[in-house]
């Protein structure tokens, strides 16, 4: 997703007012640079919004600013987010990266590390550590791709050590990892989890039989033949057709996978438009395609809290297994279901952890809160049924496991969602 925050009227006219003001010259010249302190930035950011970008304009004015102002950490953020741009504007050109590019942003993004430790300036989507995980992350696919082992894990080695892939997040995606059974399919979307997972897998050799799909780069043609190829991915079309397949017009209906041993075996539920109520993206189609040769021989699981169109809809048929969705071909019994959940979600923890490494990153503390919620639907799905003690049991597990101190939660609003509803354990409690 990509966002559009600044105004250009309200810049043209603050430039107007000044230009036209009797305040003193150190006042104008103050403001002045406040309006261009910002113009890179908006520049940027205008151009993220294009289907068709053009960055260097940006790229010249952030470059300007942060040699003006070297220790403007913003400028160095958003001149980092720039050059990545430059590198490739998205997934697509991933396997086209070039290393001295990758270099020069990760330049600028452990520079912000350096002036602010803690960032205090905006964020366009990850803040400084994860986008030093995604852009060393990405040479390393990049890498992986043209079968480069060592290269790609020379860059993840590398990311690592210029405060990329930090614990917290490598933490989560294991306890991610270990929330699946035995040669999983996992989908999943975002840098946040995709990246860290990647580096689990090439350079501690965690959970390699665990096959991971992210739902956007699926869009791409080189992602799914590198599936294809290297991991261990069944994907009916050849290489040929997925160079060539493309979005189609879609009408609500129902979709059917048959197993294709057992034919007798088949599932099927409604697949609606994906994309502007009328489509489906190319990558749902091969994602279609993943579920026909797979579903019946391997578990399939989607990271939890995913979208309905990067979950194909499939939501009546997905139980909750605390950081994962697995993909179950009958209805859910939420009952039974819970049981599953409570025997993931005991084994979550933050226990090797320290609070500075938590507090560092933004990123981290928004996905660590991911176990909270796991435990949130459980005690939400116990208290509907008056299951009140086994309700008071996890509260006062996960209050202990996941201290506030060490782990805050993402807002005042989250926060009270779980005050209200351990009231209403309280209330009801027998």
């Amino acid at each position: 997703m990509r966002y559009f925050v600044c105004n250009f009227m309200r810049l043209f006219i603050t430039i107007i007012a000044i230009l036209t003001s009797t305040l003193s010259f150190s006042q104008v010249s103050t403001s002045i640079q406040t309006v261009i302190a910002d113009s890179g930035k908006h520049e940027f950011k205008l151009q993220a919004r294009k289907d068709t970008a053009d960055y260097s304009k940006a790229f010249r004015i952030l470059t300007n600013q942060v040699q003006l102002n070297p220790k403007n950490a913003e400028s160095r953020y958003f001149l980092g987010y720039t050059i990545d741009r430059l590198n490739a504007d998205d997934g697509k050109g991933m396997f086209q990266l070039k290393r001295e590019l990758t270099i020069k942003a990760s330049e600028q993004f452990e520079e912000v590390n350096r002036l602010e430790p803690v960032y205090k300036g905006e964020v366009f989507i990850l803040d400084p550590y994860s986008k030093l995980s995604s852009i060393w992350g990405s040479l390393a696919e990049a890498y992986l791709n043209r079968k480069l082992i060592d290269s790609a894990k020379w860059a993840f080695a590398e990311g690592k050590k210029r405060g990329g892939f930090i614990e917290p997040i490598l933490e989560f995606n294991r306890q991610l990892l270990s929330s699946c059974e035995t040669n999983a399919i996992l989908i999943t979307y975002g840098d946040i989890v995709t990246i860290p997972i990647w580096y689990l897998q090439t350079i501690e050799n965690y959970r390699t039989d665990i096959t991971v799909v992210d739902a956007s780069l699926i869009n791409t043609k080189w992602y799914p033949k590198y599936l294809k190829a290297d991991r261990n991915l069944k994907i009916s079309f050849s290489d040929a057709a997925i160079d060539t397949i493309e979005f189609i017009q879609w009408d609500a209906q129902q979709v059917t996978v048959t197993n294709l041993i057992d034919t007798t075996q088949s599932f099927s539920w409604e697949l609606r438009p994906t994309y502007m109520d009328s489509y489906i993206l190319k990558g749902d189609r091969i994602l279609l395609d993943i579920f026909q040769q797979n579903l019946f021989s391997r578990p399939i699981y989607f990271s939890n809290y995913s979208d309905s169109t990067y979950t194909l809809f499939l939501s009546p048929y997905l139980t909750d297994q605390g950081l994962v969705n697995k993909v179950i071909p009958k209805v859910i019994d939420w009952n039974t279901n819970v049981l599953t959940i409570n025997s993931n979600i005991n084994h979550y923890n933050i226990d090797k952890l320290l609070k500075d490494d938590i507090l560092k990153s933004k990123d981290a503390v928004n996905l660590l809160n991911g176990f909270r919620w796991c435990y949130y639907n459980t005690i939400y799905y116990l208290i509907s049924p008056s299951k009140y003690d086994k309700a008071k049991e996890l509260i006062t597990q996960m209050n202990k496991k996941f201290n506030k101190d060490k782990l805050p939660f993402i807002s005042i609003d989250a926060e009270q969602y779980f005050i209200e509803l351990f009231k209403q354990a309280d209330k009801n409690y027998r």
